[in-house]
């Protein structure tokens, strides 16, 4: 399969033409070119890759029996992924989001490894870290958080600059800005619909549960995964693919969840709404002296 089939059966399609350095660094330029934060940053917004992996992590958590004599042909289970080195961060980041600290799904753990790895080859060895981080919200029990480089030492001077990726979720700042006015609750139903129509777009659902395997059991296994940690019970609409139920089930449980949540962040809803960042994944490159 293409690795646009691939997307539409994990649902993390990303925009990677819309990277842009929107923070820059917080002290002075370094006088080691090799170690200015912008310049990095620039070049993962700039630069270019082509990563080959493959699915089989992800398969053996769903179901084993699909790698062997008698599972899926193993040309099944390769990808390639191609775009921005910074796009390819958050794509791959994007593939380890957890609920209360518990994985999601495993299918682009051997992406992020690839992209890892080709990322890496490209940085300076000592002297950076680049954290990637996709969140609804600050400190929201869901989220999908990745790093590279070593961490700054203690006392060090550090530099940074920060680019913002798009998600490939639907933007949900605004409205939940516009719910505000309403509470809590109102701006944790916004929060939480766009949260989890970003991880199962209806038709891309759809079409991945009525796939091809290992498609269609990765995209189950997912659903099943949020099901479980979140409490639903969305087995009977996935089974008949009702995925609009399905999707509705999730968002009231993670709805709830938010609002607790939230109450306990946040001064206000409109402080919680202002807050919102399901649209965009953060990448910040730092920097120290060597």
């Amino acid at each position: 399969m293409t690795d646009l089939v691939l997307d539409v059966a994990l649902c993390l399609l990303l925009v990677s033409a819309s990277i842009g350095v929107v923070a820059t660094e917080t002290e002075p330029a370094q006088s080691d070119a090799s170690l200015d934060p912008d310049g990095i940053a620039d070049a993962l917004a700039t630069s270019t890759a082509t990563v080959h992996y493959d699915l089989e992590p992800g398969v053996r958590v769903a179901d084993p029996s699909l790698l062997g004599p008698n599972g899926v042909d193993p040309r099944e289970l390769d990808r390639t992924a191609h775009g921005s080195l910074a796009g390819l961060l958050a794509r791959a980041t994007l593939g380890a989001v957890t609920i209360g600290g518990v994985r999601l799904a495993h299918a682009r753990d051997d992406l992020r490894r690839g992209v890892g790895e080709r990322v890496a080859a490209e940085l300076p060895a000592r002297g950076i870290h680049v954290g990637i981080q996709w969140t609804p919200y600050p400190g929201a029990p869901i989220r999908a958080v990745d790093g590279l480089g070593e961490r700054p030492p203690a006392g060090a001077t550090v530099h940074s600059a920060t680019l913002h990726v798009p998600s490939g979720f639907p933007a949900a700042r605004d409205d939940a800005i516009d719910a505000s006015d309403d509470g809590f609750d109102a701006v944790s139903r916004v929060v939480a619909e766009r949260t989890i129509a970003g991880l199962f777009p209806p038709e891309r659902a759809r079409l991945a549960l009525h796939g091809d395997e290992p498609v269609s059991t990765l995209m189950q296994t997912r659903y099943e995964r949020a099901d479980g940690l979140l409490n639903a019970s969305v087995g009977p609409d996935v089974a008949r693919t009702d995925v609009e139920a399905a999707n509705a089930d999730l968002s009231a449980r993670l709805a709830t969840r938010f609002e607790s949540d939230m109450r306990e962040r946040f001064e206000s809803p409109r402080d919680a709404a202002e807050a919102v960042s399901v649209g965009r994944i953060s990448i910040v490159v730092r920097t120290w002296p060597r």
